[in-house]
């Protein structure tokens, strides 16, 4: 077994479990767990996890092939899986699926989650797309979501629900006049406009949380 495809393959074998168990376990479908099965194909990292868990197998094991093949719980002792939505948040103009479900995950240390003050059971993870959040997010950049984080303040980034239920990614920044501007980082301001709000609008938005971590491709 020198690949991952051929691991994952040998860990579905041998964990026992009906493909439509496990792939409601490891947040896959039950065809794509019949694919994994027959070799082909691999697993996203945001999958593995989840994967390693349903199975009990270790995630070092089956992405490297190094380590006890079913040392798992090492790993889930440190970590804790974030469980990351389908539904992306808009940093442009295009629209959003508004059909949510859960969808594996991401795995963050636990005393790095101690250490920013966040709590397990208030985040989500969510994907963005769009630019108007350019450089500060980007296209396809993965967002952590804090949804004890919903009162507005100066220069922070939220995610926020539109009345027609799009979730949008901007900053939020006081004015001097005591309004608001939900702010783009984009400097493209005819591609992507501000949008100038006051205390009562702010106060009927719907905030989902505060954005606390990101991370995209270098």
């Amino acid at each position: 077994m020198n690949t991952p495809t051929e691991r994952i393959t040998y860990a579905i074998s041998k964990c026992g479990k009906k493909a439509s168990v496990l792939a409601a376990e490891s947040g896959l479908s039950a065809a794509r767990i019949s694919q994994l099965a027959q070799g082909d194909g691999s697993l996203k990292a945001e999958n593995l996890f989840l994967f390693a868990r349903a199975t009990g197998f270790s995630a070092q094991w089956l992405a490297e092939g190094i380590g006890d093949m079913y040392e798992a719980d090492a790993l889930t002792e440190s970590h804790v899986l974030i469980p990351q939505f389908t539904v992306k948040g808009s940093a442009g103009s295009g629209h959003t699926n508004h059909h949510v479900e859960i969808r594996g995950g991401l795995m963050f240390k636990r005393d790095w989650l101690a250490r920013m003050g966040l709590r397990e059971k208030n985040l989500k993870v969510i994907y963005c797309t769009g630019m108007s959040m350019f450089p500060t997010i980007t296209d396809e950049d993965v967002l952590l979501i804090d949804e004890g984080q919903r009162e507005p303040l100066n220069g922070r980034i939220y995610a926020i629900q539109r009345p027609d239920g799009d979730i949008s990614i901007k900053r939020f920044v006081h004015t001097l006049t005591n309004g608001w501007i939900i702010r783009s980082d984009n400097e493209d301001k005819r591609a992507y406009p501000d949008e100038n709000a006051t205390d009562t609008d702010i106060g009927h938005l719907l905030i989902i949380g505060r954005a606390v971590w990101h991370a995209g491709a270098l």
